[in-house]
């Protein structure tokens, strides 16, 4: 099926211009998959030659309270580090040594993302994924690429012209990568792990593109979705395994994890990244209520800051504090309190005064911004964006929602 484009983007002149393409991995990588840049899945008994598996790259630094003292690692051992930085995404795995990043937290946490990386010998990165075009998710994505060795960037399927995101994107150019869509399902080879991805068609808002990652470590496996909601869910359902740990999407919110897909994953850990005394009340009470009612251990960084999970083949563990089911102090339920629930007008994290406060939507061919996703100016738009009144670009706010 051909996806629509990416990005408006990429020339050296300042004006971008990717032509997007679905492949099993970047051009530029240098492993053994590099030859292999058709459709046909690698095959997951293939092992990395090339792979360190030094005592640096998986010795615990032990100055790190997030990481426990009392884990020893073995050669098969995959750890998870789910970075704590606030209401955004940042998470590591480490696969002997191998490394993948999914997101990279926000416009303000990229230098604690890159040293965490760095304290942990983290220098080359074999696979990046951008789940998706938000900054608190794509935010310190580009100062990641400027640091550390990349080999192989996933993207989602959508439109996206932001501050933000094209600071990404132009930081891979200058590392000449080129971004791709992975395929849908095809299998991706770590070390000892592999990864699949969905989702890969895209969705109906931003949230909705984002890449679903699953990784599979020997009977374990791991689950992270990004910020993508109730619509996803039920499109990717019927391809989703019992899981052993899910990073519950959208950062708790009760537009994800509806109990069909939980019901259907039937994780034993569920890992909410969320901020303390965040402002939308994230994670929402009807979304603990769903955790809770099943008996799901819960983890989150607004109460235990950085998570470390260790995955041997045969189990997963932690000495990371257990969270509990109270949901985000200004939690109300209502789809109001929520800044990426597309069909309302909320504020963003910024406070300096400025048009950057407010979380607007637009289409990348608009004249104008809109203060509510619901506008009937966009009733008939396919692809909406959404970030703050400079990431539009737009002059002006559209009559419609002026008069509401």
């Amino acid at each position: 099926m051909n996806l629509r484009s990416k990005f408006i983007g990429i020339i050296l002149a300042g004006i971008l211009s990717i032509s997007m393409t679905f492949t099993g991995c970047s051009s530029n990588t240098t492993d053994e998959n590099s030859s292999n840049n058709s459709s046909t899945s690698t095959s997951i008994s293939s092992s990395d030659s090339d792979a360190s598996n030094s005592a640096s790259d998986t010795t615990e630094d032990q100055s790190d309270k997030s990481r426990s003292n009392n884990d020893t690692l073995s050669d098969g051992d995959v750890q998870i580090h789910f970075i704590d930085t606030g209401n955004s995404d940042a998470i590591l795995i480490d696969d002997g040594g191998v490394a993948m990043l999914i997101d990279a937290g926000d416009n303000d946490d990229e230098r604690a993302v890159v040293n965490y990386l760095n304290g942990r010998g983290v220098k080359d990165i074999k696979y990046l994924v951008s789940t998706h075009a938000h900054a608190d998710h794509a935010g310190g994505l580009d100062e990641v690429v400027k640091k550390c060795k990349v080999e192989n960037a996933f993207v989602s399927n959508g439109d996206a012209d932001t501050r933000t995101y094209r600071d990404f994107i132009m930081a891979l150019s200058d590392k000449g990568l080129n971004p791709t869509v992975p395929l849908e399902g095809k299998k991706f080879k770590l070390k000892n792990s592999y990864f699949e991805v969905f989702n890969t068609n895209g969705g109906s808002t931003t949230n909705n593109e984002s890449l679903v990652v699953l990784l599979t470590h020997g009977k374990d496996k791991m689950l992270f979705m990004g910020d993508a909601e109730e619509e996803v869910e039920y499109e990717i359902l019927n391809k989703m395994p019992d899981v052993d740990l899910l990073k519950v999407g959208h950062h708790g919110s009760h537009s994800s994890t509806t109990d069909a897909f939980l019901d259907k994953t039937k994780p034993e850990y569920a890992v909410i990244l969320c901020g303390r005394n965040n402002k939308y009340g994230h994670p929402h009470r009807e979304t603990m209520r769903k955790l809770k009612d099943r008996g799901i251990d819960v983890y989150r960084t607004d109460e235990s800051g950085d998570l470390l999970f260790t995955s041997s083949g045969n189990g997963i563990k932690t000495n990371s504090k257990k969270g509990d089911y109270n949901s985000g102090s200004n939690s109300t339920d209502e789809y109001s309190s929520d800044p990426s629930y597309e069909s309302g007008y909320s504020e963003s994290n910024s406070s300096d005064g400025s048009d950057n406060l407010k979380t607007v939507y637009w289409t990348k061919n608009g004249k104008v911004y809109h203060k509510y996703r619901d506008c009937s100016g966009l009733r008939k738009s396919k692809s909406v964006l959404s970030g703050t009144i400079s990431d539009s670009g737009k002059p002006r706010l559209c009559k419609i929602c002026e008069g509401r």
